[in-house]
């Protein structure tokens, strides 16, 4: 009886090791690194490394689970065994937890993504599930030093795949008269464990940035929920991030980011939601409708960030703003310039400042004030607005002749604006090269389904290739269609923000708080240096509805120095005093922009009211040396304040007044507290400071 009940124990083990392993039961060698990266398999096991963080996945008979999430400078492990999840992925009625995927192969390799970002190691598991009829790649992106790592689904359909009965979208089922969220189409699973102490933060960003410039309509929407146990999923739909924190106070955590368009107020092309619950948590979405699987070729799915982080919500901040910086790098000779856009001074429209005579009479006092790039919007091109009579080349007697020649006497740049849909890729090819454009705003843009975005960063692909990278997209989120999300598509360039004007009035008139308060909450999940913010002349400004006018120029400048600063207005409109204020700010700026644009810029002091101290901290990767930019709003009445800064605290610093040249010794305290003084409201600081050693 003895010799009998082992042998059922040895059975059952067996039957379970069998259960979890894939028909070929391990994986093939694989062992590559890079920079301190690596990525290898033992056995049943696939590992992945970027020297801060290290996850693990077994291979299971449905496709890989994630075992492990651990941060290596401490060793502390954020994930907890379960049985529950057999793949971090799943479909709905084809891809099943009891669905059997072969795997096919295992390979890794070095890539830069065709010249687009920095060096990383990309893995790619590959599976095939006979009974869905469809093919799947697992894709990992291990970027060195890195504090988490990007993964992704790649899918393709096999002869005799049917997408009836597979999900749309999100569905939800009727629960004793309660309607409940059912999870569809898993795109990652964590197993973290929320049954001990933790909060979830959830965020996103709307997009429609020019209809939300009042104090009750922010562009960030934040929820903070702190129960636990959690006992059923917690269904988030509307944001592109969670941070599970916890400690006491959400010392350390994981940070999962939605790579989409989802916007708040737009979820786009099947973006899914995020499932906090007591499995761990599962991101949905993949970004396919399923008669969009497709048999002659993989299709990406939305991908996925997993971050770990310590350090509160500070260290949160930098952790995704560091991931940030390795998905999306900045190229200093491509994307550092102080941009002129013609729309600007635009009462009711803008068209009549893309005319030939004001560009050639603009763009001398544009050089003189130190903007980098005259971009040209609507009204530039053949037959404005005509349908199919409207054509993306320049309507200009002599084409770009007159207007390049002044732009290289004067050393300015061309960029432009376009209609992306209604253009010819050809006629942007030849925009390239006859008129050497480095920076185009894409607007009027509408991602409906996974065609359009295939089309759309092909087209820009090819171009930015043709230009050997010495081109860029601005992409415009204006209005509450699908369009690119905050997330997204940055590797082709930055995000174009605020389509606001100076003299319009309702929500279209430049307020300086509302442009600084957007500004200011925009910073706090996103990396400042991927967004182009409008920055308007205050003295034109209907006094009915705005404040301006009583704003010095430099002051409504300095509101887009950690940002890339576009100069929404015409030169020919400043007054002598204006064009004084702009030269010696953008004088200063361009000594100091290269080494700004490497920072990691956060918001600090209080949200700006109109009556607040509020400003910008910018800190290097040291955290040692870095920039602020504070300001003491019009109807503030303190003229010292003390402000916190970040990752400073108990430091001693040197703070340079990069205005006026003084600088100051001064000691945070325990906090990171420091006191300024900024003597008149509506009055800055631009100060630059470094720690001093001891």
């Amino acid at each position: 009886m003895k010799k009998k009940l082992i042998v059922m124990i040895g059975l059952s083990l067996l039957c379970q090791t069998a259960s979890r392993l894939n028909a070929r039961n391990t994986f093939e060698k694989i062992h590559q690194s890079l920079k301190g990266a690596v990525a290898f398999t033992s056995g049943d096991t696939l590992t992945v490394s970027t020297r801060q963080v290290e996850r693990k996945w077994i291979l299971t008979a449905s496709g890989l689970r994630t075992i492990s999430f651990k941060d290596l400078s401490n060793g502390k492990e954020y994930c907890r065994p379960t049985d529950h999840v057999t793949a971090d992925w799943d479909l709905p009625g084809a891809i099943r937890p009891d669905t059997k995927g072969q795997l096919l192969s295992v390979r890794v390799r070095r890539s830069n993504d065709d010249g687009f970002i920095n060096d990383f190691l990309e893995v790619v598991t590959h599976f095939r599930y006979d009974s869905a009829r469809i093919e799947l790649q697992h894709v990992v992106w291990v970027f060195p030093n890195s504090p988490g790592i990007r993964t992704q689904l790649r899918v393709k359909a096999l002869e005799n795949f049917s997408p009836k009965g597979l999900p749309e979208g999100e569905t939800t089922k009727n629960y004793y008269g309660n309607t409940m969220a059912v999870p569809s189409a898993r795109t990652e699973y964590l197993p973290l464990d929320y049954s001990r102490k933790n909060r979830r933060r959830y965020w996103g960003y709307y997009n429609d940035p020019g209809t939300r410039h009042d104090q009750s309509k922010n562009m960030l929407k934040e929820e903070i929920v702190t129960g636990y146990p959690l006992f059923q999923n917690e269904d988030i739909h509307w944001a592109s991030g969670i941070s599970t924190e916890y400690g006491e106070q959400g010392e350390n955590g994981v940070i999962v980011v939605k790579e989409s368009h989802k916007c708040v107020n737009q979820q786009g092309h099947y973006t899914g939601s995020f499932y906090a619950g007591p499995d761990g948590l599962k991101v949905t979405g993949w970004g396919l409708k399923p008669n969009e699987i497709v048999s002659d070729r993989f299709r990406e799915c939305w991908a996925t960030w997993t971050l770990l982080f310590n350090g509160g919500n500070d260290g949160m901040q930098l952790a995704l703003k560091r991931f940030d910086r390795a998905r999306y790098p900045v190229f200093p000779q491509r994307d550092i310039m102080i941009i002129n856009d013609t729309w600007g001074p635009a009462n009711p429209g803008g068209s009549q400042f893309a005319g030939e005579s004001h560009l050639l009479k603009e763009i001398p006092l544009l050089a003189d004030l130190g903007i980098d790039v005259l971009r040209i919007d609507d009204g530039w091109q053949i037959n404005p607005w005509k349908g199919k009579d409207e054509v993306f080349l320049p309507s200009y007697p002599d084409q770009w002749k007159n207007i390049l020649a002044a732009c290289k006497k004067n050393h300015l740049k061309l960029g432009l604006w376009v209609a992306i849909q209604r253009a010819q890729q050809k006629d942007l090819l030849k925009n390239l090269k006859d008129a050497e454009v480095v920076t185009w705003k894409v607007d009027f843009d509408h991602l409906n389904n996974r065609a359009a975005f295939e089309n759309r960063f092909r087209n820009i692909r090819e171009i930015m290739k043709a230009a050997w990278m010495k081109t860029q997209f601005s992409f415009c989120p204006e209005y509450a269609d699908p369009r690119y999300g905050w997330y997204y598509a940055k590797e082709y360039g930055s995000i174009y923000f605020q389509n606001i004007q100076e003299a319009l009035p309702e929500h279209l008139i430049m307020v300086p708080y509302h442009v600084l308060r957007q500004n200011w909450l925009m910073s706090k999940y996103f990396n400042s240096n991927k967004l182009q913010v409008l920055l308007q002349n205050p003295k034109r400004a209907d006094a009915r509805y705005s404040d301006a006018p009583l704003h010095r120029h430099d002051y409504c400048f300095a509101m887009g120095l950690p940002f890339v600063p576009v100069f929404f207005q015409s030169a020919q409109f400043l007054d002598a005093e204006g064009r004084k204020e702009l030269k010696e700010l953008i004088s200063v700026y361009k000594q100091h922009r290269e080494k700004m644009f490497s920072c990691y810029t956060f918001p600090i002091g209080e949200t700006p009211s109109n009556a607040s101290w509020s400003g910008f901290q910018m800190t290097d990767d040291s955290l040692e040396e870095g920039f602020l930019l504070l300001f003491r709003e019009i109807h503030n009445q303190e003229t010292e304040k003390p402000l916190q800064l970040k990752f400073l605290a108990g430091k001693t610093l040197m703070v340079k007044n990069l205005m006026t040249g003084t600088s100051e010794k001064v000691k945070a305290d325990s906090q990171g507290t420091v006191r300024f003084s900024i003597p008149q409201p509506a009055g800055f600081l631009y100060l630059k400071y470094q720690v001093v050693k001891s």
